[in-house]
């Protein structure tokens, strides 16, 4: 870790953040039901990302109960490929696919 001088400079705002309660993992998505989580899970150990499920955790108080109530969690190092391929695999059924045709 980088040291700061001493005249009362405080690290950057990232590296204040709180960690993820589950260790080296962090969540890639956030889903309503099982069933859902499972789909996930299914594609992206088709690209050969390891995942798993746990309950949402929320990392701040909100006012209004959140809608979903699992989360799959990756390791940090898959983390960007996993959220990439979980956005581009869930977009809406009516949205144009972004890929161009061959």
């Amino acid at each position: 870790m980088r040291r700061l001088p001493r005249a009362g400079l405080r690290p950057p705002a990232f590296a204040r953040r709180r960690p993820y309660p589950y260790g080296l993992l962090v969540p890639v998505a956030n889903v309503a039901t099982r069933t859902a989580a499972d789909e996930i899970r299914r594609f992206l150990g088709a690209w050969r990302i390891r995942s798993t499920v746990a309950p949402y955790t929320p990392r701040r108080r909100r006012r209004a109960p959140a809608p979903w109530t699992l989360q799959v969690l990756v390791f940090a190092d898959d983390a960007g490929r996993a959220r990439r391929l979980v956005n581009d695999w869930t977009l809406p059924a009516d949205a144009p696919d972004p890929r161009p045709e061959p």
